[in-house]
């Protein structure tokens, strides 16, 4: 496998950890909006910036990589409720 292919599939690897935290991501926010889980509000407010955090830095990693976003591929989940 050539550099070039090797790197297209690197990218669409992290396109696809940043589809999988985004996912997390708003499972969490649903979690936020909870009243039993607000015993662990603090926590649970952190660990949705983690996970915002941890996509943003994929995004740069994507960037770093020269990799471009295009509007129509925004790295979003379709969560089947």
């Amino acid at each position: 496998m050539d550099n070039q292919n090797e790197q297209t599939q690197q990218e669409g690897t992290l396109h696809n950890y940043r589809k999988e935290i985004d996912a997390m991501i708003q499972k969490v926010s649903k979690l936020k909006e909870d009243e039993v889980m607000k015993p662990a509000g603090r926590e649970i407010a952190l660990s949705y910036t983690h996970l915002q955090e941890a996509k943003m830095w994929l995004g740069h990693a994507l960037g770093m990589l020269g990799s471009e976003l295009p509007a129509q591929y925004a790295d979003k989940a379709q969560l089947n409720n």
